[in-house]
């Protein structure tokens, strides 16, 4: 359980973290933002993934994987396009960072939601 709950709370320290460390080697802050967003990406998706898990007991990794290899398909579409030439790298980049934008709202709407559960099966349980 300590591993679990490890787990849910990394990705808002790691970001920070790494964000700091990016503004020590980088020039801008744009730049440290986005090395802090390419390197903790994965820990928002793991973490989402186990908030899912711990709410409706069922996995969501396979519909994880599904969705990214989706929105990769419309990206790579929207680039063949545009420039009539598919990058791979660039759209796994535009990915990634995508990624990021959507785990963390839901990463966060998911700990907000869960808070306010807590608060309120604690408030039927022990009534002021």
């Amino acid at each position: 359980m300590r591993f679990v709950t490890f787990l849910i709370i990394i990705p808002i320290f790691s970001t920070w973290l790494f964000y700091i460390i990016g503004k020590k080697f980088q020039k801008y802050e744009w730049k440290a933002f986005r090395f802090a967003v390419n390197w903790t990406t994965i820990f928002y998706v793991i973490a989402t993934n186990i908030l899912l898990y711990q709410l409706f007991n069922q996995q969501f990794i396979g519909i994880t994987i599904i969705v990214m290899l989706f929105l990769l398909a419309i990206i790579l579409i929207i680039q063949r396009k545009k420039r009539t030439e598919v990058i791979l790298w660039k759209g796994i980049k535009l990915l990634w960072r995508i990624c990021f934008l959507i785990f963390f709202v839901v990463y966060i709407l998911l700990i907000i939601y869960l808070i306010i559960r807590e608060v309120l099966i604690l408030n039927v349980i022990t009534p002021s």
